[in-house]
């Protein structure tokens, strides 16, 4: 055979092309699809948000109207009646110096985790003794964070003695 004849066979004069099988280039093409379809799927959709962890408190202001001069000492309760009253008054010689919250003439304020709907107030003398009593509604204000994920709150009541 002459080379001229080699030359002109068909097939012969390019270099053969890779062949894959046809499940091969449908396993391909759906792969590629499924990538295309999660990612638009997650860019796009608002899903689930990952909220912050709990890391801030409520601050609840109770102001004291009326004859408040015998007031030492002001409690809440959050909650039911059969709540612990906070904070508690210092008792005995050898007791420490009672967590006082924050006073400014007769506005008082109170940390709370959980913002209640209700909450109870007692009004304290020097000896401890009770001077009056009061379960208040408490409407929160959001001083931060989101609807969504929750954040500090605020509360305002007032207390007429």
């Amino acid at each position: 055979m002459d080379e001229r004849e080699i030359d002109k066979q068909p097939g012969r004069a390019r270099p053969g092309r890779l062949r894959l099988p046809v499940w091969a280039g449908t396993i391909v093409v759906i792969a590629g699809a499924l990538v295309l379809v999660v990612v638009l799927v997650s860019r796009f959709s608002s899903g689930p948000r990952a909220c912050p962890a709990v890391g801030y408190a409520n601050l609840l202001e109770v102001v004291l109207t009326g004859d408040t001069g015998d007031v030492a000492h002001l409690q809440v309760h959050e909650g039911d009646e059969h709540a612990v009253w906070q904070p508690s008054p210092a008792t005995g010689p050898d007791a420490a110096e009672p967590s006082v919250p924050p006073r400014d003439g007769d506005t008082w304020t109170f940390t709370l985790f959980y913002p209640p709907d209700q909450v109870g107030l007692r009004a304290l003398d020097e000896a401890g003794e009770v001077l009056a009593q009061t379960e208040k509604n408490v409407d929160w204000v959001r001083v931060g964070g989101s609807e969504e994920c929750g954040g500090p709150m605020e509360g305002r009541i007032g207390w007429a003695l």
